[in-house]
């Protein structure tokens, strides 16, 4: 069994910056757009958007199976000669102040930078992961410029990882295993509307459960395009510390991200 040292103290700074981001969300919005506070209009009936998007998500911490560990370094700027498959998008879906969202992401690397320690010369990952994310809340504020909302969720991990050792002090090993678990979050996320169709958002999420500790901040930019679509640019940054059953995912996900929005 592998040692690992966990960085309590990181995780709690972590928490606490996630936490202050959050609760800037809830208290600096209302106070920064009170003037142009005029309540929405609501429609009748729900109110659908779907959005298909890209994330350059560079994978970079320790990944571990059985006795053995390798910290591992795909960054985005070589992201793309180690993908072989992805696949996400984002649901939205909103009545009166009714919100439910669904993330799904799924991506498939190989072959990524990883350093073995002193005992081998080598080492190739390969890992599947697959991310699902529901969640359900409530608009705490909705005026013709500005939104908050609060929702809380669950966000199912599935990954699938191997980690190929070449020889070098010792023989050359595979180690692959995979695992499943279920962390329950909470979160908040912001939009703001400026002139000319441009609009910006921020969402910051943190929880547990299956895993020791999670958390995640997108910041985006949109420009609408009509009444029902939209072009969206930003940065996605997602961290997850699981180490259970002699099996390590101490990582984080992070990059670019591009997507079109259609809404109906």
């Amino acid at each position: 069994m592998y040692l690992y040292k966990r960085k309590n103290t990181m995780d709690m700074r972590c928490a606490v910056s996630v936490v202050g981001f959050v609760a800037s969300l809830v208290w600096c919005a209302p106070a920064a757009f009170a003037q142009s506070a005029s309540p929405t209009a609501y429609t009748e009936g729900w109110q659908w958007s779907v959005t298909p998007y890209l994330w350059g998500s560079g994978f970079v911490g320790q990944l571990g199976i059985g006795d053995r560990t390798a910290d591992v370094d795909a960054s985005f700027s070589n992201i793309l000669s180690h993908l072989h498959f992805a696949a996400m998008g984002l649901a939205d879906a909103r009545r009166d102040k009714l919100v439910a969202v669904t993330d799904i992401f799924y991506t498939d690397l190989r072959g990524q930078h990883a350093t073995p320690g002193p005992l081998f010369s080598s080492v190739n990952p390969q890992q599947k992961l697959f991310i699902l994310t529901p969640e359900a809340g409530y608009r705490i504020l909705d005026t013709s410029t500005t939104s908050v909302d609060v929702v809380g969720g669950i966000r199912l991990w599935h990954t699938s990882a191997e980690l190929q050792f070449q020889s070098g002090v010792l023989p050359g090993v595979d180690r692959q295993d995979s695992r499943s678990w279920v962390d329950g979050i909470a979160g908040v996320r912001a939009r703001q509307s400026f002139p000319n169709h441009w609009w910006a958002s921020a969402y910051g999420d943190l929880g547990a459960g299956g895993s020791t500790f999670t958390y995640q901040i997108i910041g985006t930019a949109g420009l609408d395009i009509g009444e029902h679509y939209a072009v969206v640019l930003g940065y996605r940054y997602l961290h997850v510390d699981y180490s259970k059953d002699i099996f390590l995912l101490d990582s984080a996900l992070k990059g670019p991200l591009f997507g079109f929005t259609v809404r109906f």
